[in-house]
């Protein structure tokens, strides 16, 4: 693991910039303090295809290392902290699926506001991958996984912190990652690893987190609230076909905002989705059966964190006219309000564990 020792000498030289502008009063995000963290993570590539289960030959092993910084607006004595990391592991088959290297942006926060020295925390990464290896037709056909270098990355995990003095904390937990490229390029059936992580933290001015808590509640954030999404996307059936699909959904949602950082609720969701019955004549001419048309409903989980959250949302289609085996659906969805209203979307949208496509909207949000 000598890379890993040696990312964690350099890697704070190059973003700490990121926290180094000067700090304003109105600053989303406070200069001080910097904090830097460090994870060892050992698990396995969960497989959801029969041939990524033969090719699997080894566990899980890597590092990630992340520094970051607190919105300052948030008077709490654990602020959310934003930051920016990097991401290196195996998966599973270094011959056919290669290693993983990402960055990425995260939000991390605290399950429940506490003042005891352990607690826990959640965190939520969204990042560009670059896998070493992909699947072609000539050199690497058993990589069934991902069909190109490129691919997003998001990774969603829980620990466990110790406060060890001011200075240090001492985390473990569980991780989920995801890296698929959203089906622009095939084969996309995506890696899924299950991690366990363990590592620590360490803070250069521990003293500027300990505020006074101040109730974080404005206008919106708490109550009931409507969102209406429009969005689209991209999507490769296969790669005997190079033509690339549009799909595009319109989405009702009611949630109730139950404090400043949680909603749940539930929608409806309109899909235009060409592809949906296309797999089982993926070569062949019989699609004159194929109706682009469906309506899901789906459940809405989020996580608040100011402008950001992550919103879960598990679907099913009640209307569908083409033949296919793929009712349920789910969502997981990056969202930043511009301001009180109007609020940019990114989502993965997947059945099962299976990643089907990538899709960017903009919305509108009532309360």
């Amino acid at each position: 693991m000598r890379i890993f020792f040696i990312v964690m000498m350099i890697f704070p030289v190059f973003i700490s910039p990121v926290f180094s502008f000067s700090y304003k009063k109105d600053s989303t995000i406070a200069k001080l303090p910097l904090n830097i963290s460090a994870w060892y993570h050992h698990g396995y590539l969960a497989p959801h295809h029969r041939s990524m289960a033969f090719h699997t030959t080894e566990n899980i092993n890597g590092f990630e290392i992340i520094t970051s910084g607190f919105f300052s607006h948030l008077k709490t004595k654990r602020p959310t902290l934003f930051g920016a990391g990097y991401y290196y592991s195996n998966l599973g088959n270094r011959d056919v699926y290669g290693n993983v290297h990402a960055v990425y942006a995260a939000l991390t926060a605290d399950v429940f506001q506490s003042n005891l020295p352990f607690y826990f925390k959640q965190s939520f990464a969204f990042g560009v991958s670059y896998n070493t290896m992909h699947f072609d037709t000539d050199e690497n056909y058993f990589n069934r996984a991902v069909g190109s270098h490129l691919n997003a990355f998001v990774s969603l995990s829980f620990n466990l912190v110790a406060e060890l003095g001011d200075n240090i904390e001492v985390t473990a937990g569980p991780s989920v990652v995801h890296t698929s490229n959203g089906n622009v390029k095939q084969p996309n059936f995506g890696l899924n690893l299950i991690n366990t992580r363990v590592g620590f933290a360490y803070k250069f001015h521990p003293g500027n987190t300990e505020t006074e808590h101040v109730p974080v509640e404005s206008k919106g954030m708490t109550g009931n609230r409507y969102q209406f999404i429009f969005s689209g996307g991209i999507r490769q059936l296969s790669h005997k076909i190079p033509k690339n699909f549009f799909i595009g959904s319109v989405m009702a949602d009611y949630s109730r905002r139950v404090s400043s950082y949680q909603a749940y609720g539930g929608g409806i969701d309109w899909i235009f989705d060409p592809t949906e019955g296309r797999e089982t004549y993926v070569t062949e001419k019989r699609v004159e059966n194929i109706v682009p048309w469906h309506v899901g409903v789906h459940l809405t989980w989020e996580r608040i964190w100011n402008r950001f959250s992550l919103a879960l949302q598990p679907g099913y289609k009640v209307i569908t006219l083409s033949k296919h085996n793929f009712m349920q659906y789910n969502r997981a969805v990056i969202r930043y309000r511009i301001d009180g209203h109007f609020l940019l979307n990114i989502a993965i949208k997947a059945h099962g564990f299976r990643a089907d496509f990538i899709e960017f909207g903009i919305g509108y949000e009532l309360w």
